[in-house]
Order: structure tokens, then sequence, then C-alpha cells
């Protein structure tokens, strides 16, 4: 890339655009499920992204719907992704260029994290109703890293120290504790699993953090509560280092 001035290139800004979807800035959403969606070419379905203020542009959210008995494109890139079903019940199949596929199923409340630079593809099971989705990637970061959307989206290289496809329990739910973190690849219902004490967030105070797909920025997806209060799923991605 040859530079011919000081103005500031940003590359995801200017793929973002040209998805001519909805775009919600702000603090806060209120609704994700209510959010305006409009049909996203480069996924198959329908979005709206999400880019909160005091992200630093690290990284982006947006949410995807599914029609219903559709499917997503096949897709992969190079940047990392988490996803949490909001509305539907389908599948996900995961796989590496010659390697097997991973088929899961999943429903609301359902977590997973895409493993980098795998191809996936996502399927509405219900032919009655749509699929929608809330997804957190780090797509600014690495897109304004290396200024070039076919490194991104068109890369052969398989991480294979964060997915083997002859790993046959890498999807199966069965995660590693240490302390109140969980190293896990899809957590079936985020509602229901067990939480635990935290008394340095106050009193009755029960937590768990997901480590999701060797991802650097998952480590802070976590699951909290609070006594007499309900369960929310926290989805706040930092570029941090792996532990």
């Amino acid at each position: 890339m040859q530079y011919t001035s000081d103005e500031r290139i940003d590359t995801y800004h200017n793929w973002q655009q040209s998805q001519k979807i909805p775009i919600n800035t702000g603090f806060f959403i209120e609704d994700l499920r209510k959010i305006e969606v409009a049909p996203w070419d480069h996924k198959g379905g329908l979005g709206a992204f999400i880019n909160l203020d005091g992200t630093g542009g690290t990284n982006d959210a947006y949410v995807c719907e599914i029609p219903p008995g559709k499917q997503l494109r096949p897709q992969r890139q190079l940047y990392e992704e988490m996803v949490f079903i909001l509305d539907g019940h389908g599948a996900t199949s995961v796989w590496q260029k010659n390697g097997r596929k991973h088929t899961f199923e999943w429903h609301p409340g359902s977590l997973f994290g895409v493993p980098l630079n795998t191809w996936h593809q996502l399927f509405n099971g219900q032919g009655n109703v749509s699929v929608r989705y809330f997804a957190v990637t780090n797509a600014p970061f690495m897109m304004n890293l290396f200024h070039n959307l076919d490194f991104i989206f068109d890369n052969d290289f398989a991480f294979a120290d964060r997915f083997l496809p002859e790993d046959d329990e890498y999807f199966s739910g069965k995660g590693q504790l240490w302390g109140r973190k969980m190293s896990v690849n899809f957590v079936p219902n985020t509602r229901d699993i067990q939480l635990y004490e935290w008394k340095e967030r106050g009193a009755g105070g029960r937590h768990v953090n997901f480590d999701l797909a060797g991802n650097v920025m998952a480590p802070t997806s976590r699951n909290s509560q609070w006594a007499g209060t309900r369960r929310p799923i926290v989805m706040a991605p930092e570029l941090t280092s792996p532990s």
C-alpha cells in the first residue's frame, strides 16, 4: 500500500459502509430483538451493525436474521467472533479445508465461539419462524491492521492450535473449569449453567467467565448474577492475551 496523504485509512469503515445495512451507535441497545435489519448480501440473510461508543475501534457487533427454513452463506474470516442466539432453533457447521464437518444444534440462550478462520455456516432449523442472533467480533482491529480484505476473507491458513477437526468433543459443550473461568467452545444454555460465588463483587454475587474457542477477546464473555436479580449474559470483549 502506498500512502499519498496523512488522512487516516479506515478499511473497516469503508467495508462497513459498503454492506448497506443499518448501523446502530450510542451507548446501549434497548432490545436486540427489535432493531431494524435489512438484506445483507455478504451473509445471505438480514443484518444490522452495532458500534457502541467507547469501543475504541477494537471490536464491533451485529445482529443477523435467518429467514424460516433458510441458511446463511458458508464463510470464513480472519477475525474472532462469538455468537449468542436470541431467537429460534437451528444448527451451525464448522470445518477446515479437506477436514470433516462439526455440526451442533442451538436454541435461545446458546453461546459459541467461531474458531479463527474456519469455514462455518448457520442454518435455521424451523420452517415457520426466523432465527436472530447477536455476534461480537474484532473485525475493526483486524481490518485496520492489515488494510486488505482479501487477506481477511480469502486466507487459507488453518489455525490448528485453535481448531482440530479430529477433536470429536470440540463442540460437545464440555468445558474445563479453573476458578471461575471455563474453557469451552459451545455453551448450550447460558441461562441454566452453574455459576460460582464471587464475594469480591458483592454479597450474593455469582459468576462464570467463558474462554471461547481460544479467542483472545472471549475471556470477558461472562455470565453473572447477584442476589435477587435476573441472570444476564454479558459480551464485553477486550483484546487481551490468552491466559
